[in-house]
């Protein structure tokens, strides 16, 4: 199913409550919700994704939803008593065939998603 008039960051696609992905095709979002997910693939639902809200553990993260990786920004790999502030919003990728979420720091050492909901401007178009 493709989105020719979705931008690059604008993935809020939801599919019948189904486990869904985005990715490019085509120079266009499409979805997916059968298969394996290509590379770069954004989960949009995945097992668990609700009960990532708030701040929670990395060790949580990995526990309790179908992500089976976190990353920070530079090549770190998180380890599990690392605090995550959600912001109620995740968005991991498919990488290597691995669902990973992507991370960078914040405020007190505590991290961040790199995607977040409301994409800042200078990122949103690509």
């Amino acid at each position: 199913m493709g989105f020719p008039d979705v931008k690059a960051a604008d993935h809020h696609i939801l599919v019948g409550g189904r486990p869904a992905f985005t990715y490019f095709e085509a120079g266009q979002v499409s979805v997916g919700y059968d298969g394996t997910p290509p590379e770069g693939a954004r989960a949009v639902l995945f097992a668990g994704w609700e009960k990532l809200t708030g701040v929670v553990a990395v060790s949580a993260v990995l526990a309790d939803s179908a992500i089976e990786k976190v990353v920070i920004l530079g090549g770190l790999t998180a380890v599990p008593e690392m605090l995550i502030d959600t912001g109620d919003f995740v968005r991991p990728i498919w990488r290597g065939g691995v669902l990973t979420l992507v991370t960078q720091f914040g405020r007190g050492g505590v991290l961040t998603p790199f995607e977040a909901q409301s994409q800042i401007p200078c990122c949103h178009d690509h």
